[in-house]
This record gives C-alpha cells, structure tokens and sequence, in this order.
C-alpha cells in the first residue's frame, strides 16, 4: 500500500505527506550533489514541491512518480541557475554605474565639507581680505575688477588673496 503511494502522485494531503517525508532527502542530496549549494538545493525541493501539490489532479499516473518529481525539480533547478546568472549579470552591468554614482557622492559630500571649512577659514580673515578672498574665489572676478568694485589698487588685491591663501594652507597642513 505505501509503496504504491510512493510510487504515484499524491491526490491528498496525508499521501502528499508521506511522499514528502519520502523523497524529500533524496531529492535535496541529488540536487545537492548538482549544485553543491545546500540553499539552492533547499529552494529547488521547496518549488518542486509545491508545483507538486499544485499540480496533484493534473499528475500523469502512468509515469512513475520518482520521474515526475525528478523532473520537476531538474527543470526547475535550471529555471533556478539561469535566473540567478541573469541577475548576476544585471548586478555586474549595473555595477560600474552605482560604483561611479557613490564616488561621485562620496566627493561631492567631502567637496561640501572641504568647502564649509574654508568658507570657516575665511570668516576668521580681516574684513577687507574677507571681500576680496570671495570675490576673486567665489565670484571668480579678476584683480581688476574687484579692485575697481572695491575702490582700491591690484596689488593690494593680490595682496590680500596671497596673505589669504597662506593662511588657508597653514591649516589645511594642519589637517
């Protein structure tokens, strides 16, 4: 009687059961000895499974049980594999692209940091030298024109952004 069981597909809950308990280690191992992955052995037995008691009133009786479920679960092993190497090579393309986009943060986040610091750095500065250090940095105006919007000479600008910029490096050297 239960060997005519296990030889069948289940058409009820305690049949499927003690197919279950049955051919569970058998097809978990052969699986295993495929793949040598005991998670992906794990999740093909679980599908093959299922697709078992999904499919139990449609099961062909004249093939022998142990075939069916082989088969099932070779089928879906493969299913399994090629779905696993397509979204490896999803994840290896999309790779370069998240690897370039987090460097990009990574320096952008330290540029605003390096940035905050220096805007620090030049509030610590002389008024004047303040005015002028922004203008020429900032606002990327020349020496002439920001002498001409400050009301005094070029070397007096280039004065200041030279004092300006010593400073800055003494406490970047720091760092």
């Amino acid at each position: 009687m239960i060997n005519d069981i296990l030889q069948r597909a289940p058409t009820d809950e305690k049949e499927f059961f003690l197919v279950y308990r049955y051919w569970y280690r058998k097809l978990y191992y052969f699986l295993y000895h495929k793949t040598h992955c005991s998670d992906l052995a794990e999740d093909v037995v679980q599908q093959t499974f299922l697709i078992v008691w999904e499919r139990k009133n449609e099961a062909d009786q004249r093939v022998r049980f142990s075939t069916q479920l082989f088969q099932i679960a070779r089928t879906k092993l493969i299913d399994e594999l090629r779905r696993r190497a397509l979204n490896r090579k999803y994840v290896d393309f999309e790779r370069p692209f998240v690897l370039s986009q987090y460097e990009d943060m990574e320096r952008r986040i330290a540029y605003k940091d390096e940035l905050e610091y220096v805007k620090g750095l030049i509030a610590q500065m002389p008024f004047m030298r303040q005015q002028v250090f922004y203008l020429h940095k900032f606002e990327e105006l020349s020496y002439k024109e920001i002498a001409v919007k400050l009301s005094i000479s070029p070397k007096t600008v280039e004065n200041h952004i030279s004092i300006g910029l010593k400073f800055i490096k003494k406490f970047f050297k720091l760092l």
